[in-house]
């Protein structure tokens, strides 16, 4: 009977553990790229993806903590570390199967900038080859277009290739066509309309593939209801 009693015991504690171990929260990084997500002080966070996946969570009774790396390390820890998942990140054939997708959260069109004293003439795409381009590690377009031979220079965060544009050690800066009048902004710095807007991107939250299929049906069939309901387009309508 003591030997049942303790067999029971010993079940329930690992049974008990299992529920721990599936029910802890998520890690959940991001990286500061306004008006998407806004870093705030303490780990805190607004923005429009940001109270997307903060409403997401809600729905599907799920709990994450935040934190904040640069974009590329960023994507290396969901790719790395178990229950992890990184956020707003660009979704593409290379990075498909590193990761489990939720998403898109977020919809980016990307525009190609000049420096107001030093524009430069694009009509299409290819006119851009004969330009550095200032663009940021982790940026999946700034990595395609360098891959198909542009000159491309890779900042380890997005403001800081606005700040070689301000320098003149790019001739072009790639950015979201949202976040890029923001980024000038709040750096004091002047920038006209884009030269180019040349591509669109889904960007989408990457979770480490060990995360439960399960969990992130349920995360994903949340954020589903959001645009189902109209809470996204609600969201996404809300001042920066």
């Amino acid at each position: 009977m003591v030997t049942l009693l303790r067999l029971a015991t010993v079940a329930l504690f690992l049974f008990n553990a299992g529920l721990a171990r599936a029910e802890a929260p998520l890690t959940l990084i991001s990286f500061d790229f306004p008006p998407l997500v806004n870093q705030l002080e303490g780990n805190q966070a607004d923005g429009y993806a940001y109270r997307v996946i903060q409403r997401m969570f809600e729905l599907a009774g799920d709990e994450f903590v935040l934190e904040f790396q640069p974009p590329k390390r960023a994507l290396r820890s969901a790719i790395n570390h178990p229950g992890t998942c990184a956020f707003p990140i660009d979704r593409s054939q290379e990075r498909e199967t590193s990761l489990s997708w939720i998403g898109p959260v977020s919809v980016s069109r990307h525009g190609l900038y000049s420096h107001p004293d030093r524009p430069q003439s694009i009509v299409t795409l290819n006119d851009a080859r004969q330009w550095r381009i200032g663009s940021y590690l982790g940026s999946g377009v700034g990595e395609y277009l360098q891959g198909q031979g542009f000159n491309v220079h890779l900042a380890s965060k997005p403001y800081l290739s606005l700040l070689m544009l301000q320098a003149g050690r790019v001739d072009l800066w790639i950015s979201d066509t949202r976040a890029a009048p923001l980024t000038a902004r709040d750096r004091g710095i002047e920038l006209n309309e884009p030269e180019l807007v040349f591509f669109t991107t889904l960007r989408s939250m990457g979770c480490n593939t060990s995360v439960p299929q399960a969990r992130i049906r349920k995360l994903a069939q949340a954020l589903l209801t959001l645009y189902q309901n109209g809470e996204l387009a609600d969201i996404m309508a809300l001042e920066p």
